[in-house]
């Protein structure tokens, strides 16, 4: 958490990209509805996982959901970054759901959590470079 809330804060420092009024309710309803849609399929992730006997692939099948939803992001941002991102989170979903059920948490969250620090300095620093230029 330590780390998430210092990336925060350096992001939150970097100044927004502009953007017209248009461009911006643009992403927003993309950004909303995919993340709606990533909503649902947790929801029924979590409801179905434990249904079908497979509780412990919850957490991988997510990795693999939120990777899913930066896909359309990515490209609709436009975003190139996100598109590693969500190849290297459904990466790590894959993975995990191949090993044993009791390391697939561990092989999924510290993973995913590195993936998503590296993609918010990448962002960051892509970000910055742009304002000094």
């Amino acid at each position: 958490m330590v780390i998430s809330v210092l990336l925060i804060t350096w992001a939150s420092r970097i100044p927004a990209p502009e953007r017209t009024a248009a461009d911006s309710k643009r992403i927003g309803r993309l950004i909303g509805t995919w993340t709606m849609v990533e909503g649902v399929a947790i929801f029924a992730t979590f409801a179905l996982t434990p249904k079908l006997g497979v509780p412990d692939a919850a957490v991988p099948i997510l990795a693999i959901v939120v990777g899913l939803h930066f896909l359309p992001i990515a490209r609709g941002i436009p975003m190139p970054v996100y598109y590693a991102t969500g190849l290297a989170m459904i990466a790590t979903g894959a993975v995990a759901l191949l090993l044993p059920g009791a390391v697939r948490y561990a092989a999924t969250g510290l993973p995913c959590a590195i993936i998503l620090w590296a993609s918010c300095v990448a962002i960051g620093q892509r970000a910055r470079r742009r304002v000094l230029v």
